[in-house]
């Protein structure tokens, strides 16, 4: 278990998390063998604008990533991956050298967005959090009522909730992100499934408690990891060591980008985060129990395997439910979520006909 540190606890030879995310990627590039694997399981090379003489050269494809995670400059196939990437993971389970290519893909779109003015840079970073901001407060309060928002840790009376004034730190941090706010009842029901288990559980997300990945694509890494660096020592008090997320995208953020960078600032993670899901199957002898009804319905499953073992944890627990039927309609499995294939419109349309 992954007790929490201090951050006071530092890495002398890497003092900022600029410098420390730097670092992870340059070694990360170092690490890469250039073998090109990554580029020949991608779904998304060919959608992404790459031509079949991109795609008989992987290593070059590879090769120009590194380059711009390196130098900010790279061949035109690497620029076009780069920005392509729908996050699927699939570059992940290909490399046999325990390099994450997803990440080195990230670190590319930062490098290339980067070379815009800091002003720029920042502005967007600005824009972009006010714009996701006021769509969740805007969708959330249409929705519900101040306890229901108080609930789900939103609102001036956040402190008062029974779940949120306890004497001592509770088991769990379910950490929402801020998109399931606008379809709260999702995240209401993650509550009742904690309930029935019996957990406490302190609830927080939305604007007040940003990953900081709008900031960071932006470019503007220093705030980015500022936003998400005040968030973490939010986070990091739950007697488990452990933070139970719902968003796909803070989930990757925060495992693959923000905690190991931090580990590099402060000697340690303070804490693991979990997806929901995941942690939902492994209690699922606990809930089976209390699924006594018959549901008679057949369930077409949207599925996105961008992180690993999520699709199945979704699979076994509707299987729990008494007269559920899951219907394979055959469609592609792509990406983290339905949002992160809006880089690819004309293949997100395909992938759903």
């Amino acid at each position: 278990m992954t007790q929490p540190t201090s951050p006071n606890v530092a890495d002398p030879a890497v003092q900022t998390f600029e410098a420390a995310l730097d670092a992870r990627a340059q070694a990360m590039a170092d690490a890469c063998t250039r073998c090109g694997k990554c580029v020949e399981v991608c779904p998304v090379t060919e959608p992404g604008g790459l031509s079949a003489g991109d795609l008989e050269n992987p290593a070059a494809v590879i090769g120009g990533v590194i380059d711009i995670v390196r130098t900010g400059h790279g061949n035109d196939a690497a620029r076009k991956w780069a920005n392509a990437c729908i996050l699927s993971g699939e570059c992940i389970k290909a490399c046999d050298y325990g390099v994450n290519p997803r990440f080195l893909l990230y670190m590319a779109r930062v490098k290339m967005a980067r070379q815009a003015d800091p002003g720029v840079q920042r502005k967007n970073g600005v824009d972009g959090f006010r714009k996701v901001a006021r769509e969740v407060m805007q969708l959330s309060r249409i929705q519900l009522d101040d306890a229901l928002l108080e609930r789900l840790g939103q609102g001036g009376k956040r402190a008062e909730s029974p779940q949120n004034n306890r004497p001592e730190p509770p088991d769990f941090v379910f950490y929402t992100g801020c998109n399931v706010l606008k379809t709260p009842h999702i995240a209401l029901l993650a509550l009742d499934i904690m309930d029935t288990l019996g957990i406490t559980y302190e609830v927080m997300g939305g604007p007040t408690h940003c990953c900081g990945i709008v900031q960071m694509r932006a470019g503007d890494v220093a705030t980015s990891g500022r936003v998400a660096e005040g968030t973490l020592d939010k986070l990091a008090h739950s007697k488990s060591g452990q933070v139970l997320s719902w968003c796909p995208s803070c989930q990757v953020q925060f495992a693959e980008t923000t905690l190991p960078t931090i580990e590099k600032t402060r000697g340690a993670k303070p804490f693991e985060m979990t997806p929901f899901t995941l942690f939902i199957r492994k209690n699922l002898d606990r809930l089976r129990p209390h699924l006594r009804e018959r549901v008679p319905m057949r369930i077409a499953l949207h599925r996105h395997p961008g992180i690993a073992g999520v699709v199945e944890a979704a699979q076994d627990i509707l299987r729990s439910v008494p007269g559920i039927e899951i219907v394979d309609l055959g469609q592609p499995a792509v990406g983290l979520q339905a949002n992160s294939i809006r880089v690819l419109p004309a293949y997100n349309c395909r992938s759903r006909n």
